[in-house]
C-alpha cells in the first residue's frame, strides 16, 4: 500500500492507499485531508461499489463535490445529503459508502457524520475504540435519506482512523473481526511507540487483506 503523510492546520495525517490488482490505476476508494477557511479539516474516506473505469469516474465526481461543499462551508451530515442526492439522480444504480468529519483545532472537537460506512476507530494511550454511528444509510439508495452528526472532542496524541473495507474485510472472517483485528493492531503500536511516531506505526501495521479490493486507511493526530 502506498502512502502519505502531512500535516493539515494543526493535524498530522497520514495514508496508505491501494487499488485493487487489475483494476487499473485509479480505484473507487478516496479520501480528503482538505483545510477550510477559517483554520479547520475536513477528514473523509469514502468506497463507491465495484471496480474499474466506472468506479473511478463516480469516485472522482463525488470527491470533487464533497470537497466544493466542504470549502462552501456545509457540515458533514449537509454534505452526505447532497452526496446521496447527487448518486439518486444517476439513471444507473450505484452505491458507496463514506463518512466525513469536521475538526476543528480551536476546541479540538470533532463532528462526524456517516454513510453506510464502517466505524471511526479512536486510539489513545488507554486502547483503541469505535466512535459512535450516526445513523445513515450508504449513498445512492433513498434521495430523503438523512445524516445524522456526532461530535467528541480528540485530545493531542489520540488518533483517529477512517478505512475502507478492503483494509479489515478477508473472506474467511466476518468484517466486524476484521475491525476487531485492526483495532487490536493499532492498540499494539501505541502502545510500543515513542509519541511522535505513533501515526507512522499504526498506519505500517495495518496490512491490507483483500488483494481483489481497493483499500483506504487514513489516520489523523491533532497536534
Amino acid at each position: 500500500m502506498t502512502g502519505l503523510r502531512e500535516q493539515v492546520n494543526g493535524v498530522r495525517v497520514g495514508v496508505r492507499y491501494a487499488v485493487a490488482r487489475h483494476a487499473g490505476p485509479v480505484g473507487g476508494d478516496w479520501y480528503l485531508s482538505t483545510p477550510l477557511p477559517g483554520g479547520d479539516v475536513m477528514l473523509a474516506v469514502g468506497d463507491v461499489m465495484g471496480h474499474g473505469r466506472p468506479a473511478a469516474a463516480t469516485m472522482m465526481r463525488l470527491r470533487a463535490a464533497m470537497t466544493r461543499l466542504a470549502l462552501a462551508g456545509d457540515e458533514p451530515g449537509a454534505i452526505l445529503a447532497a452526496l446521496n442526492r447527487m448518486l439518486c439522480r444517476r439513471p444507473s444504480t450505484i452505491l458507496a459508502t463514506a463518512v466525513c468529519g469536521r475538526f476543528h483545532p480551536a476546541d479540538h472537537s470533532f463532528t462526524w457524520a456517516r454513510a453506510g460506512h464502517l466505524p471511526i476507530l479512536r486510539a489513545t494511550a488507554d486502547g483503541v475504540s469505535q466512535l459512535a454511528q450516526p445513523s445513515g444509510m450508504a449513498l445512492g439508495v433513498d434521495p430523503a435519506a438523512h445524516y445524522a452528526t456526532a461530535s467528541i472532542v480528540v485530545d493531542p496524541g489520540d488518533l483517529l482512523l477512517m478505512y475502507t473495507d478492503g483494509v479489515v474485510e478477508r473472506r474467511d472472517r466476518a468484517i466486524d473481526q476484521g475491525v476487531a483485528g485492526l483495532a487490536e493492531d493499532v492498540g499494539v503500536a501505541m502502545r510500543a511507540s515513542a509519541p511522535g511516531e505513533r501515526l507512522r506505526t499504526a498506519l505500517d501495521c495495518a496490512h491490507r487483506n483483500n488483494p481483489d479490493d481497493d483499500a483506504c486507511l487514513l489516520a489523523a493526530e491533532p497536534v
